[in-house]
């Protein structure tokens, strides 16, 4: 799985765009555990490179710090711009990665000046000591296993 981190964003958003996609599954694994929980964020995204179809992307968040996933105040797990990742330090916990996916402007127009920023103002965010993703099979998004969404959904 490779790294995801602040510098290397701009390949996987060469190769899948996120505007529009939906986060179809979210977990966190053993979050009592010294080196932290893990967070896998699975996201339906589309595929520029082989015709655009939904494809789901998985974000793995190791040493999980803190996260928000906000439901029914306006974020419904549809993303409306490319995921942001933003890196900065916390006085307890060190240099940590911020997945910021409900950037207000979208990541072209909106830089976060600290982790204060981006807790403040995100509705669905994720805190962690490194970010790796992946692309899974499309059977790994409930939304997408029954064939792919039309125009409509």
């Amino acid at each position: 799985m490779p790294l995801l981190t602040p510098e290397t964003l701009g390949d996987l958003l060469a190769e899948y765009d996120f505007e529009n996609g939906c986060i179809t599954h979210v977990s966190i694994d053993d979050p009592f555990t010294p080196g932290g929980a893990v967070a896998r964020v699975v996201v339906d995204a589309r595929d520029r490179e082989h015709g655009w179809p939904w494809t789901p992307v998985e974000f793995r968040l190791s040493g999980l710090r803190d996260y928000r996933i906000e439901h029914g105040k306006g974020f419904s797990g549809m993303l409306y711009f490319d995921p942001v990742v933003s890196r900065f330090a916390d006085t307890a916990h060190g240099e940590l990665l911020y997945l910021d996916l409900d950037p207000v402007d979208g990541p072209s127009q909106y830089e976060p000046v600290d982790a204060v920023d981006i807790v403040g103002r995100s509705q669905c965010f994720f805190a962690a000591e490194q970010l790796t993703w992946e692309v899974l099979p499309v059977e790994a998004s409930p939304r997408l296993a029954g064939g792919q969404p039309t125009a409509d959904g």
